[in-house]
């Protein structure tokens, strides 16, 4: 097949034979179930610092005389707790990706590629060939771009910080793209996916 995307069940049919082997997934304590994390960072911005502040005003209830320090501090830890649900929510993503951030425009391209394809099935001429094999190239040239520009911005910005000597935003960003990872030396971060099968260096200059 040239390509995963032009295989269709509705012109090709296909017959799979697959053995599956269910298994119990494990069982998790307490301790092993993540925490999710308030986004802590959105508090940056005075409206929604004033916002999370007037929820906890909200709710904040009267204390009793005769209550322990135990209730107050229950007291204050439910009405924080409820008043950044409301306003700062919780993280939602860690690490960024081009082929996410980018997939109007992935998507665009690949189905210009399969109409090509499909009308290529059902006429087969030279001239409809010719168009396919054209909106594949303009396929891979676009998503080469949209990969090389986002890579590019993301550079930009790493060394941005570098030259700033914002050493807080520049491992920020560091994580966000790689995730934590060891360092390979001085000035350097690296990061090897091997669910994709390749190894990408980037060099940071102080």
């Amino acid at each position: 097949m040239p390509g995963a995307d032009d295989c269709w069940t509705d012109h090709k049919l296909l017959i799979s034979r697959l053995n599956f082997k269910t298994q119990r997934p494990p069982r998790r304590t307490p301790d092993s179930i993540p925490h999710r994390r308030f986004d802590c960072d959105k508090l940056r911005n005075p409206q929604l610092a004033q916002n999370f502040r007037e929820a906890c005003e909200r709710h904040l209830v009267d204390p009793v005389d005769q209550a322990s320090v135990e209730d107050h501090w229950t007291t204050l830890r439910d009405a924080m707790t409820r008043s950044a649900e409301e306003t700062i929510g919780f993280v939602s993503k860690k690490n960024q990706d081009w082929f996410d951030e980018n997939d109007g425009t992935i998507s665009l391209l690949i189905e210009a590629k399969r109409q090509t394809r499909l009308i290529l099935e059902n006429q087969p001429t030279a001239e409809n060939k010719r168009t396919h094999k054209q909106a594949v190239a303009d396929c891979q040239r676009g998503i080469r771009e949209v990969q090389n520009t986002w890579w590019q911005r993301k550079a930009a910005d790493i060394q941005n910080y570098a030259d700033q000597r914002d050493l807080r935003r520049f491992y920020a960003a560091t994580k966000e793209v790689f995730g934590p990872t060891r360092s390979s030396g001085r000035g350097w971060s690296h990061n090897h996916n091997r669910q994709r099968g390749h190894s990408i260096t980037m060099e940071v200059s102080f």
